[in-house]
């Protein structure tokens, strides 16, 4: 017969046994993180509609990142840029469209599977700088450039490659207005035009 004490620690012992044993495989089997730092660079399709006019798209590129508070929530910072052909608008030229963003990302995560899907939330600034300008068909000799405060809501999935590697697919639609025009040196304020973005990204996430 065992002494008691022997007895005793012979199931804990097996317990830590299998403890060991069963932890490099559940390491193994994570297909995804979310988890800390995230840098992220995309390629980018945008949209933009100005007082409900006729959109004009384009195409261009941005760069997001992130920090993953869990694996639920990641807070990141965004910037992107593209150039968009607005036909009918007061003011023509070659407009490019840009915005800067903070926001909060939702992902619905599980560690064992290789796709997670998103949304997000965030508020920011979106700038329009148009290049060549002409207002009513008159030439400018200045830049002009509309700026105001924007809001964004959108979704998407990432597509892991790895566990620190995925394919990042999202849409983002952005409401605000654009209240000041700045033509050369000159600033004004005061205006009130509604303007609607919509942006299509693909590109690369990694977590360090």
């Amino acid at each position: 017969m065992l002494p008691i004490r022997l007895r005793l620690l012979a199931p804990a012992t097996a317990l830590a046994m299998a403890a060991l044993l069963v932890a490099p495989a559940d390491a193994a089997a994570q297909e995804s993180t979310t988890r800390g730092l995230s840098l992220a660079l995309y390629l980018q399709g945008a949209s933009l509609s100005v007082e409900g006019g006729d959109p004009g798209s384009g195409g261009g590129g941005g760069l997001r990142i992130g920090y993953g508070l869990n694996r639920t929530i990641t807070l990141f910072a965004r910037a992107d840029a593209s150039e968009t052909d607005v036909d009918d608008a007061d003011v023509e030229g070659q407009w490019k469209l840009a915005h800067v963003e903070l926001g909060t990302r939702f992902h619905f995560a599980n560690s064992l599977r290789s796709w997670v899907p998103w949304l997000e939330a965030a508020v920011g600034a979106r700038a329009v700088t148009v290049d060549d300008a002409e207002v009513e068909g008159d030439p400018t000799a200045e830049e002009v450039t509309f700026n105001g405060s924007a809001f964004s809501l959108g979704g998407g999935l990432d597509i892991y490659f790895s566990e620190s590697l995925a394919l990042d697919v999202g849409l983002a639609w952005t409401s605000g207005e654009f209240d000041e025009i700045e033509v050369g040196p000159v600033s004004i304020d005061g205006f009130d035009l509604d303007a609607r973005s919509f942006r299509f990204n693909l590109g690369l996430a990694w977590w360090p």
